[in-house]
């Protein structure tokens, strides 16, 4: 890879991490979502999840 090609990339990942991390995005509440479901997912398959 060239030097303006990893220049480039840079830009690239430090944009969608920004676009991430800003304020008022849902990112938190779909990554919350996804580590709930697998724990769910674990303790159904333990034995240890919630009673329903």
């Amino acid at each position: 890879m060239g030097t303006l090609e990893k220049v480039a990339m840079g830009i690239i990942g430090i944009g969608m991490v920004t676009t991430l991390i800003l304020p008022g995005r849902q990112t938190p509440q779909v990554i919350n979502s996804f580590t709930n479901l697998f724990r769910g997912s674990l303790s159904t398959a333990m034995g240890t999840g919630k009673k329903v």
